[in-house]
């Protein structure tokens, strides 16, 4: 027989004041690694994913490789802002006041593995909000810490259920916030990725019955609180014995995932949605390219001269190149750290 705990406290289930009760758990998650390009330094957001019932995350650490050197980390509320321009009013990556730095220290070359930079203290991420990071370094040269292209086709976000990792702007300056590159010019290049490794914990949010947070939980859980309370209801049953207070907080202590992960009953999984995602990606950018090359070649190509000509591209390196530059720049890529002359990575 279920007997009711000592000294419960209603009012705090309903109201959901559960922090100190919240589970923490730690994770790390890994960029992909192409070996792109290397600079002095990259911008990036940060954010908790939507996907699953997160209260907030902390980041503990950002793990980065390179030439590295006198490297400094700092944050920003509400992200970076991206390249200034109409397109990006809000931008805030020369705006050194605006940020705050979590580390600095110096270190030794490390181009094929990562370091881990260890925060002063873990900046936390809330809900629905971005959190800019700026990692750089002082060293002069073009080796200092690597970073990717964003490929064309992809949105370049990595999301793991639970910390999304957000396309990147890099920075071609070895002064912190600069806005010269050193041959001249802007020193900022958009449409990149931050390469690395972030390590964070997850305080997960524990159930309580007010409908928002209900919902935010996987459809097993949602199951098992509505079987509950009707179990309750029943006459004869153990659980009628209880208040809904009590069946509250039994729910309360339930970890979120201990009637499956799924946030729908039928639909497809995590896993399922994003690779569904990332091929209706591939198939867009397959279409644009087709386009492109009509553009480039002339629009009297047949569908088949297209894909002929597509499947020499695939096969081409360099034509591939070309033409995804041409897909995301157009004529305006003025982008030198992916040229010998400033030191690609290697």
């Amino acid at each position: 027989r279920l007997t009711p705990p000592p000294d419960p406290n209603p009012t705090f289930v309903h109201q959901g004041e559960l922090a100190e009760f919240i589970d923490y758990q730690s994770f790390t998650q890994d960029t992909q690694d192409r070996e792109d390009h290397s600079f002095c330094g990259v911008f990036f957001d940060l954010s908790p994913s939507d996907e699953l019932p997160l209260s907030y995350v902390e980041v503990t650490s950002i793990w980065v490789r390179g030439d590295l050197g006198p490297c400094t980390i700092w944050t920003t509320p509400d992200g970076h802002g991206g390249v200034p321009g109409a397109r990006n009013p809000a931008s805030k990556v020369y705006e050194q006041d605006a940020w705050r730095c979590v580390y600095e220290r110096d270190h030794g070359p490390s181009f094929d593995e990562f370091v881990e930079m260890r925060l002063d203290e873990p900046v936390r991420l809330e809900r629905g909000k971005k959190t800019g990071f700026y990692v750089h370094s002082k060293s002069q040269g073009d080796r200092a810490v690597v970073y990717d292209d964003q490929r064309y086709g992809t949105r370049g976000v990595v999301d793991d259920g639970r910390l999304v990792i957000w396309p990147a702007v890099a920075h071609l300056s070895c002064r912190p916030f600069g806005r010269r590159a050193p041959w001249g010019g802007d020193a900022l290049r958009s449409n990149r990725l931050f390469v690395g490794r972030v390590a964070y914990g997850v305080r997960w949010l524990l159930w309580n019955p007010e409908p928002r947070c209900h919902a935010r939980f996987p459809a097993g859980f949602r199951q098992a609180v509505e079987t509950m309370v009707l179990c309750a209801r029943r006459p004869g049953c153990e659980l009628s014995r209880l208040g809904d207070e009590v069946i509250f907080y039994i729910m309360n202590k339930c970890g979120w995932d201990w009637f499956g992960e799924n946030m729908t009953a039928d639909g497809p999984s995590f896993e399922e949605r994003k690779a569904a995602e990332q091929e209706a990606y591939r198939a867009r950018e397959r279409e644009e390219r087709r386009h492109a090359l009509r553009q480039m070649f002339g629009e009297g190509m047949s569908d088949q001269e297209v894909e002929n000509l597509m499947e020499q591209v695939d096969d081409n390196p360099n034509l591939n190149y070309m033409l995804l530059n041409y897909l995301m720049y157009g004529d305006q890529d003025d982008d030198d750290d992916d040229g010998d002359d400033d030191g690609e990575a290697e």
